[in-house]
């Protein structure tokens, strides 16, 4: 059954040109973060280890990524659940043997393989402008790929929430609401009070970031792999019993 669902969701995204927004959303974050490359600046340092030309690129990216990630999931989402808003595309699924949870997990597994894609092509992207723009210091690929990982796991347990918002709620310009709203708790949780930052969904954007600002630069920290693993739990748990309760009535 469950694959069933995944082949129908598949052929709506396609429908919906879902991808062609992520692809969007994507070249903003890619074009966003590499747009400091530009600047004579940055570019005096792309050979000076001391200037932290990678490190300066990749706070770059998690603050794009705070900035855009959380409109681009309650885009996706939105798109994807409203057309079983439109001609009754809950009661006709259920006729057929779907009921709303189990179309809930099918979107959101469908939705998440779409940002696993985006977020590893724009990172993919951003590192290969930077070597392109012409620094010459050598990256470190685990920090890129460790907060690449660590990203989408954040995109995806907001992807929960924004697929059973959407479900319960018709009009979806509650759900981009709540994604704008998400865009800002994000971009200023890089300057809360850690304490504060854990507990706002947006503010593990910032829980994730491997970089900190210190008196000489940015230094490497060590992120919140706790908190994140709890929130994560959390949002899994929390889901899985939200969709089903949607099985038991009418959305």
């Amino acid at each position: 059954m469950m694959s069933t669902a995944l082949v129908l969701e598949l052929r709506k995204m396609r429908g919906l040109r879902v991808g062609t927004v992520c692809a969007v959303m994507v070249a903003a974050i890619v074009a966003l973060t590499c747009a400091s490359l530009m600047s004579d600046t940055a570019r005096a340092g792309f050979d000076d280890p001391d200037a932290q030309p990678w490190e300066r690129l990749l706070m770059g990216y998690v603050m794009v990524a705070a900035l855009i990630s959380p409109i681009l999931v309650a885009v996706l989402a939105g798109r994807q659940v409203d057309v079983e808003h439109q001609g009754q595309g809950w009661t006709l699924s259920r006729v057929a043997g779907f009921g709303p949870g189990l179309l809930c997990r099918a979107k959101v597994v469908v939705l998440g393989l779409l940002l696993a894609v985006a977020v590893s092509v724009q990172t993919a992207l951003i590192v290969m402008a930077g070597l392109a723009a012409g620094i010459t210091v050598p990256p470190s690929p685990g920090m890129w790929a460790g907060y690449a990982v660590r990203l989408l796991l954040v995109d995806l347990a907001l992807l929960c929430l924004h697929v059973w918002l959407a479900a319960r709620v018709e009009n979806q310009l509650v759900g981009l609401a709540t994604g704008m709203l998400g865009a800002f708790c994000g971009v200023f949780s890089l300057l809360m009070p850690p304490a504060l930052a854990r507990v706002l969904p947006w503010g593990h954007y910032a829980v994730i970031s491997p970089l900190g600002m210190g008196e000489e630069g940015f230094l490497a920290v060590t992120p919140g792999y706790g908190w994140s693993a709890a929130f994560l739990l959390v949002v899994v748990v929390l889901f899985g019993v939200a969709v089903r309760r949607l099985d038991g009535r009418e959305v």
